[in-house]
């Protein structure tokens, strides 16, 4: 008789396509992430919505931006001049 191991494929997967499911930045990880903050975001606004009112909400989360761009620099148009001269030159 005869044995049957059946067929084995080769898959070749280019790089790009790869990084999408193995590795640190994954589609399961972007999703997970995504999805997670949107929740976990909705909740803390409800909750302050409701513990402390709509303009305090508000102004926390205008507060909570601004304070993020100034300490990451978001506001900063250095970098982009410095491209523009490195383009220049």
């Amino acid at each position: 008789m005869k044995n049957k191991r059946g067929q084995r494929f080769h898959v070749h997967i280019n790089n790009e396509l790869k990084e999408i499911f193995v590795g640190h930045h994954t589609l399961f990880s972007v999703i997970g992430f995504t999805v997670g903050g949107i929740l976990v975001g909705e909740t803390v606004k409800e909750w302050a919505h409701v513990h402390i009112g709509l303009p305090a909400t508000l102004l926390a989360g205008l507060l909570l931006i601004l304070l993020t761009g100034i300490t990451l620099h978001k506001f900063s148009d250095r970098k982009l001049e410095k491209e523009l001269d490195d383009e220049i030159e």
